[in-house]
């Protein structure tokens, strides 16, 4: 006999579904606010970077929007360069003590494009910072603002050196015992075999550096404008020794045991730089697994 059993259906009280109550969502909080992604760059020096500011207006109303742009340096060096900087392309600041001001209006739920440029400045250090910082406030309401710093970094430039052809190796000794003495902060030099009659040099100082080739035997001066470095990237990977090679190619091994000794290449292995061939005056067919550099491809796989 069960517990219920004495009651009618009419007598046994349901349980009460659980009605979620749904919460209020929260609303968003209003005002304004300067966006900038990304608002950190490293550019090298003698050139440009663009940063684009976006100046939001969230309130219900127009707003009057008073700007102050600021500039800050942050160098280990005694002696501070002028970096320049441009808000709205036309106003420049190149100081910390210079400041831009300026109101704008925005309507309600609009925003602004504040366009700002820098230019790192040629002779700066490694790792030189100008901080550009941008506040923004109603005139109607004080409560009302918003703040954002723009931090540019500067970095070598590359630039290319003319040299006279088979001379690219001792302008570069001569340029890396120059740049050692005076401490004019060259950081590489890359001479490229592949390349004839030139040479990279990354510096923050390129105008040094070409005041010192018009002084430099077999040196035919710096070539205009800069070299980026994905320009000169593939340089700085080692080649593999396998490249080019592939399986049933017939090789002769020009180093070690077998040396001179003919064989055919079974297996190749790019992550050692090595591959694996069958010899052809061996009795029985062993595999023998040898250096991509210690064979000379004989004939190529048909």
């Amino acid at each position: 006999m069960g517990l219920l059993d004495d009651f009618t259906e009419d007598e046994i009280v349901e349980e009460e579904e659980v009605k979620e109550i749904p919460q209020e969502e929260e609303e968003e909080e209003k005002g304004i606010s300067l966006v900038c992604d990304p608002n950190k760059k490293s550019i090298p020096t003698r050139e440009k970077t663009s940063y684009e500011v976006k100046l939001i207006n969230t309130t219900d109303s127009k707003q009057e929007i008073d700007l102050e742009v600021h500039l800050l340096y942050s160098t280990d060096s005694e002696e501070t360069i002028p970096w320049r900087v441009n808000i709205f392309k036309q106003n420049r600041i190149s100081e910390p003590s210079d400041t831009f001001r300026k109101t704008i209006e925005v309507e309600a739920g609009d925003e602004v494009i504040i366009p700002v440029s820098v230019n790192a400045p040629e002779g700066a250090n490694y790792g030189d910072k100008a901080e550009v910082v941008i506040d923004a406030s109603s005139s109607k309401d004080i409560l009302l603002s918003d703040s954002i710093t723009l931090i540019t970094t500067a970095r070598p430039t590359v630039v290319a050196m003319k040299t006279q052809i088979n001379q690219e190796r001792s302008v570069a000794d001569y340029i890396a015992s120059w740049a050692k003495d005076k401490d004019m902060g060259v950081f590489s030099i890359l001479a490229p075999k592949p390349v004839r009659g030139y040479i990279f040099i990354e510096a923050m100082n390129p105008s040094m550096v070409d005041e010192v080739s018009d002084g430099t035997r077999k040196a035919k001066g710096i070539v205009e404008g800069d070299t980026s470095i994905e320009e000169i990237e593939h340089f700085l990977a080692p080649k593999l020794a396998v490249e080019g090679i592939t399986e049933g190619d017939i090789v002769e091994l020009s180093a070690g045991p077998f040396k001179g000794e003919k064989a055919r290449v079974t297996q190749i292995d790019e992550d050692n730089d090595e591959i694996t061939v069958e010899l052809f005056e061996a009795t029985v067919p062993i595999p023998v697994t040898v250096r991509g550099d210690h064979v000379r491809v004989l004939e190529k796989e048909k």
